[in-house]
């Protein structure tokens, strides 16, 4: 190598260092903005999993009100002569009659209550179930039953429903329902999910009472 080309040689050894130096800080800033980047996304998995964790117990209530008070019965218990649906509703409680699909109470028709209590930070949705002895207490044997605590829901969570309780008129929503002869179409539970939408259960047998027997007799069912 001659004294002329050493120059040059120093000079491409210079921009090799330099441009080495530039990599490495190419680098070191990519691996910053990557663990930054793996940070964000492993706050945003844990609120994930936090939420699910808070919504699968709603999600739970949310499945039995709908498996139940969707096979209400319309089951008269009312004196001769005016038939009344056992079934009692209101913004806070929820009383029906179904067939259980288990066999835990012995083959017969099921109590059933879903009500709403005032705990601190919500409303706490509790559910009673026993067994239908015809005997007259009708509803009054829940109270003997111990609640069991389903979950929290939001402050203004209530019951609603839907139908029209003496036949006539449009219908709409109802903070209660009253005892007679008919179900109501649909009932609303407001504020199971938060910043959802209320869920909404269809009856799966919403008809009066007279229309569940032979209607060949001419009489007209609303």
């Amino acid at each position: 190598m001659t004294v002329a080309d050493r120059p040059a040689a120093t000079g491409a050894a210079g921009l090799t260092l330099l441009e080495l130096l530039i990599a490495l800080a190419v680098l070191a800033l990519a691996a910053a903005i990557a663990a930054g980047g793996l940070g964000v996304l492993g706050r945003a998995l844990e609120r994930e999993r936090r939420a699910q964790g808070e919504t699968e117990p709603a999600a739970t209530a949310v499945g039995l009100l709908r498996n139940e008070l969707a096979r209400a019965l319309p089951l008269d218990w009312g004196p001769p002569q005016r038939p009344i649906m056992a079934f009692e509703g209101s913004a806070e409680r929820i009383r029906f009659v179904n067939a259980p699909t288990d066999d835990r109470l012995g083959g017969g028709l099921a109590l059933w209550e879903l009500a709403l209590e005032d705990v601190r930070g919500g409303r706490r949705l509790l559910a009673r179930r026993a067994a239908l002895v015809r005997d007259g207490s009708g509803f009054a044997r829940l109270a003997t039953v111990e609640p069991i605590p389903l979950v929290v829901l939001d402050g203004d969570a209530s019951f609603a429903f839907w139908g029209r309780p003496d036949g006539s008129g449009e219908p709409r929503w109802w903070p209660r329902w009253p005892p007679g002869p008919r179900l109501p179409e649909a009932v609303r539970l407001a504020g199971a999910r938060p910043d959802g939408p209320a869920t909404i259960v269809r009856l799966a047998i919403d008809l009066p009472l007279f229309c569940l027997g032979d209607r060949r007799g001419g009489v007209a069912c609303g």
